[in-house]
């Protein structure tokens, strides 16, 4: 009796994602259609930021009430009034696009790549995010991004980064890629680490989707002043150490 309990919630669970991931992609596909349009507004506009925040907040409506996928914040003071970069880590779609309502008008730092993807890579465009090509031009290139992002900061603008450079998966630790050290001594500007659980819930190439709450915690922000070693040792230890305690 109990295997064939089990197999029904399998089934179950089953059924309901492939329900949420035809709505959920359905949705994001028109909403994009509809702001598409923006192409034509200029960059960094207030209209554009809107559109971002607006699809997060919709995006995340339809996955926790089709996908049961909530999520809760903890610490969220260490969200700051002034110009700061937030290193996010990385495990999955859904803080790529869930969190962005929590910023007032952000830039993303994001893989050159991703600026190819229709709809997507316009509109990210529009919000002056930043690409950076790993596989291509190394330093030369995370110099030209630093001028953007210090750009931003001096606009007032959140900047936000994945400093592990690719999704993983939930509950594994690799050391940081050391790019955010520049932009963190360049812009002269607190780095708030983020971290979360969303990989168990929604895994980076997983199909099903799991209900359940999402825990995201804002952690103490890390003050500029420190230099690369000290400040990249303490930011590699306040992810390794919190990721450990929100494993599943």
């Amino acid at each position: 009796m109990q295997k064939f309990a089990g197999d029904d919630k399998k089934h179950m669970l089953l059924l309901r994602s492939i329900f949420f991931n035809i709505i959920f992609f359905s949705v994001m596909t028109i909403v994009f259609i509809v702001g598409y349009p923006l192409r034509f507004a200029h960059e960094k506009s207030r209209i554009v930021f809107a559109f971002w925040k607006y699809l997060s907040r919709i995006l995340g409506f339809v996955t926790a009430k089709i996908g049961g996928i909530k999520y809760v914040i903890e610490n969220e003071h260490n969200i700051l009034g002034e110009p700061a970069i937030y290193a996010i880590r990385h495990e999955s779609v859904w803080e790529t696009l869930m969190l962005i309502c929590r910023f007032r008008e952000p830039i993303f730092v994001l893989k050159k790549e991703l600026l190819d993807v229709p709809l997507f890579g316009v509109l990210s465009r529009k919000v002056g995010s930043v690409a950076v090509d790993r596989g291509n031009g190394g330093s030369k290139n995370l110099i030209n991004a630093l001028g953007k992002v210090r750009d931003s900061v001096a606009e007032g603008h959140p900047v936000i980064i994945f400093p592990e450079g690719t999704r993983m998966a939930h509950g594994k630790y690799v050391p940081l890629k050391k790019g955010i050290a520049l932009f963190y001594q360049k812009t002269d500007c607190p780095v708030v680490p983020v971290v979360h659980n969303a990989g168990y819930f929604w895994p980076r190439r997983g199909f099903i989707k799991k209900p359940g709450v999402i825990t995201v915690k804002f952690l103490d922000p890390i003050p500029p002043g420190l230099s690369k070693d000290e400040f990249m040792d303490r930011l590699n230890e306040t992810f390794h150490s919190e990721i450990e305690k929100l494993k599943g």
